[in-house]
């Protein structure tokens, strides 16, 4: 079975970057970057891929590892399709102040970083319910 390793994926000036956390006990570290999310933690599964040949190519082997992407706020809205000022809307926090910390003006702390936490939690859960008409409108009536 597989060792789960959780991956910081995190947005600055430059682009987004990604590196393995909590696991101290390993004797090697992964980095990937990218312009975007999607390229930079597959840059990081690349690096993985290649430390892996590597080790083989030398007798050695690596253990099974997946890896849980967790993004800060910038990255979380560069990997989904959510308008950012729609989202704002929606949780209740102004929009301007949203954006900021999607662009790493500003880094959201306690309060607002909760809103945001429990907006996706409602956002998952209102898309999941599926809440969509089967046939056209006029139809219900």
């Amino acid at each position: 079975m597989a060792r789960i390793i959780d991956v910081i994926v995190e947005s600055d000036k430059n682009g987004f970057s990604c590196f393995m956390t909590g696991a101290d006990d390993l004797k090697f570290g992964i980095v990937g970057d990218g312009k975007t999310v999607r390229e930079a933690m597959e840059d990081f599964r690349d690096a993985y891929r290649e430390m892996r040949e590597e080790e083989e190519s030398h007798g050695e082997t690596l253990p099974d590892i997946d890896f849980n992407f967790i993004f800060d706020v910038g990255a979380f809205f560069d990997y989904y399709p959510i308008n950012v000022t729609s989202f704002a809307k929606y949780i209740g926090m102004n929009p301007s102040l949203l954006r900021q910390y999607v662009s790493g003006v500003r880094s959201p702390k306690g309060k607002s970083l909760n809103k945001i936490r429990e907006g996706i939690s409602i956002l998952t859960k209102d898309i999941a319910a599926g809440h969509l008409i089967d046939r056209p409108v006029l139809q219900y009536v």
